[in-house]
């Protein structure tokens, strides 16, 4: 199934009750529990309108990561609008995004209680299959510096390429995570600032 590369399709009412359904299926049993017939139950339909939904139950994974990283944005959001400084608001952005992948259900079903019964579905759209998200997620946070902080000392080409490696460490922090969210993000931060030509005498 072919699906926006930037922006999860807008919902319909059936499409956001079987979203919401295969997600508390998945918080409570793990992704690896969820069926699209199951999905279908709890819904109130027949399966065949969650395969005309979603195609197959990557797509529906497909939406759900994509849907999930459109909270995540929020929490970027809210850091980088709140900052005066670009990286303290890219810290405090990383910071907020890796707190939040401790409880979020998509990154939980990959590094979480049900890590080792999982389908691979959402790794995949994490890490081989990540385009879709990066593309979303870059294009947002890019958005967010320029409109609070530009202009900048860099190229809107070299822009796009530093915003990209942070969305892809963060990324790569939230699957196989080795330090804490506030050490993760001082990293990624401190190359952030490198990579962007500028300094912060905060952190």
């Amino acid at each position: 199934m072919t699906v926006d590369a930037r922006r999860p399709r807008p919902g319909t009412p059936t499409r956001d009750r079987l979203l919401a359904a295969a997600y508390d299926l998945t918080e409570a049993d793990g992704w690896g529990s969820v069926t699209m017939a199951r999905v279908a139950r709890e819904v109130g339909v027949s399966r065949q309108t969650v395969y005309n939904e979603f195609g197959t139950k990557h797509g529906l994974a497909q939406q759900l990561a994509l849907h999930e990283t459109l909270k995540f944005l929020e929490v970027a959001r809210a850091a980088i609008v709140a900052s005066d400084d670009l990286v303290d608001g890219l810290r405090e952005a990383c910071t907020g995004v890796l707190r939040f992948g401790e409880t979020s259900v998509v990154i939980r079903s990959i590094a979480g209680p049900w890590a080792e019964d999982t389908d691979t579905d959402f790794l995949m759209l994490l890490t081989t299959e990540s385009g879709q998200i990066v593309d979303l997620a870059s294009s947002a946070v890019r958005d967010l510096i320029v409109d609070r902080f530009g202009p900048l000392p860099v190229s809107d080409a070299e822009l796009d390429v530093a915003v990209e490696v942070v969305i892809r460490l963060v990324l790569s922090h939230l699957t196989r995570p080795g330090k804490s969210p506030k050490e993760a993000a001082s990293d990624i931060a401190w190359l952030a600032s490198r990579v962007l030509g500028v300094v912060t005498t905060t952190g």
